[in-house]
């Protein structure tokens, strides 16, 4: 791919003109990070926007006990840290790799000349915050509605997605579907085994394929 092109399929900056990409670009270092590597903390002042070219990313909250609950996985065409830099204010969440990632690091300075040359960018990020208040919303739903099996389930469908005809998930630890679900390690290991025995999933190179519909209970 062109240098000039790395952010042409990027969500947040769908359609802007290649002279508008070409300054984006300008303003941005392509960097690859290992993994487990820790991008940002809650708390940091915001001075960059990243943008995943490649690999995923947890968007986690933690205290000072060392318990962790992970908020969102992102995939590559997604961006973040965005908000915080239009609010002025501090991230309010940790972000870390999850595998080997590429991420496109765009300074504060560039970005808000691109937003202030290009209007259409800020309705897109309104279009964004929507989006993330209904998933929030939704989280909130699942985490107070329902049981530690449904809101395994519920991950499991989410994180889900096509690939050679079959759905499965990234690569998932249990530990990290516990983290997801706000619940244990050996509960989730008793869910994912009585699916695993009934057939509904199989595991594939630590990626968990969906067989079959979920049943609606456990």
């Amino acid at each position: 791919m062109a240098q000039d092109d790395i952010h042409k399929d990027i969500e947040l900056f769908m359609g802007l003109p290649e002279e508008d990409r070409e300054l984006l670009t300008k303003h941005a270092t392509t960097r690859t990070f290992k993994k487990n590597t820790i991008l940002m903390t809650a708390g940091d002042q915001a001075d960059s926007l990243y943008v995943i070219l490649s690999g995923h990313v947890r968007i986690y909250l933690d205290d000072p006990q060392g318990r962790e609950i992970t908020l969102r996985t992102l995939s590559p065409g997604a961006a973040f840290g965005e908000l915080a830099m239009l609010s002025e204010g501090a991230r309010a969440a940790n972000v870390a790799t999850l595998e080997k990632c590429q991420l496109s690091v765009i300074s504060k300075d560039g970005f808000m000349k691109c937003l202030d040359q290009n209007p259409r960018i800020a309705l897109t990020i309104i279009q964004l915050l929507i989006q993330r208040i209904r998933e929030m919303t939704d989280d909130i739903s699942t985490l107070a509605l329902l049981d530690v099996y449904g809101r395994v389930a519920k991950v499991l469908t989410r994180e889900a997605t096509e690939c050679d005809g079959k759905l499965m998930t990234q690569p998932l630890t249990q530990q990290a579907i516990a983290n997801m679900v706000g619940s244990s390690r050996e509960m989730v290991s008793r869910i994912l085994k009585d699916l695993r025995t009934g057939g509904y999933i199989s595991l594939a190179e630590k990626r968990i394929i969906l067989e079959k519909p979920l049943p609606a209970g456990w």
